[in-house]
């Protein structure tokens, strides 16, 4: 029996009627006992050979429209009425040469199709070109220069497009947009678009990428051009860019089509006009669904049937050449499946040998690349640094973060280390302990956390720093050590020294300069004596010789963030001037620099204790437990303090003062107050002894 096959607008195609009775009933009889009666595994071969060669049989496409000159229309793109789905409508336009394919939007412009992918379910437009090569204006009328879908038919704007908004006005400032200066558009105007280059203002987003998007605006008000780019790369040079042009949009899947009575559907038994049980409100659409054992296929538009439904009812005609076809495929199969095992083993071994030498290699990298200071740090191996931490035990855990966690441990000598551990398969994570052990094997300072050594074995890298025993500043200032007598003003002031004079080496005598970006109370360990040690390197940047600034995405922690390098990407050593700056607003005030229990006007230490000194009311902030009971001249310096501390958060980093410069003045302030506290135990020394 020949495949029936018919084109109704609106109708479902029928493809591979089922047999007769009669034929089915003599297709049965003629299958032979030795091909039906054989083992399991036989059935099962017969099983799958029948499957592929289902998949084999050529599917018509009744429903899909005529190509549109030489490119194809996929269903269930609609050109006519006769095919496709109406409510995925695209126009063909013919010219006396060719013929072009072209998508209407609501605003009154038409845009060619460049192309189009079935199986994505995607087609890429041409957007609107410049007025000329001379004005910087998308072509069209002012309303219509953006892109606006009909959000009742089923496309929208995908979110593999890059849009960039040319020629825009002050009034695009209010939105999230990027527009900085680091923006894409810049660089794409400058090398590509001459006609916008310099642009006063220009914004890049990414579009798309739900049910909801289905618009570009652009007017004179916000901007007069744009620019789409499909599948960009940033990475690559702008002038390429141009190979990327495109605004693309994707369409949701077809869905059966409606009908009134089983009339309007396909004649035969594949398809049954009824009630739609998704139908939204009280008005009950009915659509033509496939019967029991088709499945609808959305991409050809048509039932098809499962191939595996014959084979399981026995409806597929006998064949004497089954016994053969079973041993070919027995034979074929075990030959792959050993094939695959032995490809299997060769590829698992060379996995694990490779990973051993990738592995070495990098142990070798991170302890020797860049070292400048001829210090080498210590190989631990894996073994040892369980034995050390009691296999990570919990009891030995010291503490965690977004890094990983750090454990106390004990070496085979008796030393007390601290180990830390990347989260484990977090590339990033790992990233940022391997950068700390770059870091940290160039420097040398008796204020920077001492790195002993390093372990690769494992699946996470480890770090091996010295033991610090009594916890961060933080947990002094406002945190788990409170309970402690509060720090002193005088060891305050020797915190914020030792912890300037290490940020200072730093950025003057590390070879390439260092950038620690994360300077916090919580990056600040106390030692034995109460000495200030900074530690957690993982954000730490080397900064290039010859340039001003290290440009890199704004990364910290909220509130210690330089709000002028959060604006443009660029670091430099103010940057930690700033961080450095709230540090020492915690050690005047013991509170913390985020703080949502404070007013909605004070969260930010940093705006809190500005609008105090604007309002001449900065010692109302000062910590209680140094203020009560100081000397004048104490108070005194811890109003000096506090100004250093307001210098450091200038908003311009030019205005800043270099770590050198705040480290000198800290050092200045503890003389007059270690000389000033000198004179007072004098002038007590002689009124006891002519009392006596």
């Amino acid at each position: 029996m020949q495949q029936e096959i018919k084109l109704q607008s609106g109708h479902i195609k029928r493809i591979a009627p089922p047999l007769p009775r009669g034929e089915r009933t003599r297709a049965k009889g003629q299958q032979t006992n030795s091909a039906m009666a054989g083992t399991p595994c036989l059935s099962r071969l017969l099983l799958l050979v029948g499957t592929i060669l289902s998949l084999l049989m050529p599917t018509s496409h009744a429903r899909a429209c005529p190509p549109c000159g030489s490119t194809p229309v996929p269903y269930p793109l609609s050109t006519a009425a006769g095919c496709g789905d109406p409510a995925y409508k695209v126009r063909c336009a013919a010219n006396s040469n060719s013929s072009t394919l072209f998508f209407d939007a609501v605003n009154g412009t038409s845009y060619p199709i460049t192309s189009i992918s079935p199986s994505a379910q995607r087609l890429v437009v041409s957007p609107a070109p410049f007025e000329s090569p001379s004005a910087c204006v998308s072509r069209g009328a002012p309303a219509a220069r953006g892109v606006q879908l009909d959000p009742s038919l089923p496309f929208n704007v995908s979110s593999s497009n890059t849009i960039m908004l040319l020629n825009c006005t002050a009034a695009l400032l209010q939105s999230p947009l990027n527009c900085s200066s680091a923006s894409l558009c810049h660089a794409y105007a400058n090398a590509t678009a001459p006609a916008c280059a310099p642009l006063p203002l220009c914004c890049t987003f990414v579009a798309g990428g739900s049910s909801t998007s289905y618009s570009i605006r652009v007017s004179p008000r916000f901007c007069s051009a744009y620019r789409s780019f499909v599948g960009l790369d940033p990475t690559q040079p702008p002038a390429t860019w141009g190979s990327r042009l495109g605004l693309e949009l994707q369409w949701a899947t077809p869905r059966e089509p409606l009908c009134r009575t089983q009339a309007d559907c396909e004649e035969g038994a594949n398809a049954t006009c009824a009630d739609d049980p998704s139908s939204p409100g009280t008005s009950t659409s009915r659509r033509c669904f496939c019967v029991p054992g088709l499945t609808w296929s959305p991409l050809a538009g048509a039932c098809q049937q499962n191939p595996s439904d014959c084979q399981r009812t026995g409806d597929c005609g006998g064949s004497n050449h089954a016994p053969l076809i079973a041993g070919l495929v027995c034979g074929l199969g075990g030959a792959l499946l050993v094939a695959a095992a032995a490809l299997f083993a060769y590829r698992r071994q060379r996995r694990i040998r490779l990973a051993r030498e990738r592995l070495a290699k990098e142990r070798e990298e991170i302890l020797n690349a860049n070292n400048s200071s001829g210090r080498t740090a210590k190989n631990f191996s894996g073994r040892e640094l369980k034995r050390a931490t009691g296999n990570f035990s919990h009891d030995n855990l010291l503490g965690s973060g977004g890094f990983g966690e750090v454990y106390k441990g004990v070496l085979g000598d008796g030393t007390v280390v601290a180990v830390k551990c990347a989260k484990l398969g977090n590339t990033k994570s790992t990233e940022q302990v391997l950068n700390e052990v770059r870091v940290l094997s160039q420097v040398n300072h008796r204020s920077l956390v001492r790195l002993l050594g390093c372990c690769v074995d494992l699946d996470q890298p480890l770090m091996v720093y010295e033991f610090i025993p009594n916890g961060t500043l933080a947990d002094h200032l406002y945190g788990s050590m409170m309970s402690r007598p509060p720090l002193p003003w005088r060891r305050r002031l020797a915190v914020a020294l030792h912890t300037a004079e290490g940020i200072a080496y730093l950025h003057f005598s590390a070879a390439p300069p260092i950038y620690h970006r994360d300077i916090k109370s919580s990056n600040i360990l106390l030692d034995d004596r109460l000495d200030g040690k900074v530690s957690d390197f993982g954000l730490s940047r080397l900064a290039e010789p010859g340039i001003s600034h290290v440009s890199t995405c704004a990364q910290g922690t909220l509130g210690y963030l330089d709000p002028e390098y959060y604006r443009n990407y660029q670091l430099t050593d103010k940057s930690d001037v700033y961080s450095f700056g709230v540090v020492l607003l915690e050690l005047l005030t013991s509170k913390r620099a985020i703080d949502f229990t404070r007013g909605a006007d004070d969260v930010n230490l940093a705006v809190h204790v500005q609008r105090a000194a604007d309002q001449e009311r900065l010692m109302d902030v000062v910590d209680p437990a140094i203020k009560d009971g100081a000397t004048q001249l104490e108070l005194d310096t811890m109003k000096a303090l506090g100004f250093l501390a307001l210098g450091c958060l200038e908003e311009r980093r030019q205005n800043r003062p270099s770590m050198k410069e705040v480290a000198e003045e800290i050092e200045y302030i503890i003389n007059i107050e270690a000389g000033g506290n000198a004179i007072h135990r004098s002038i007590r020394r002689f009124e006891c002894e002519n009392d006596a």
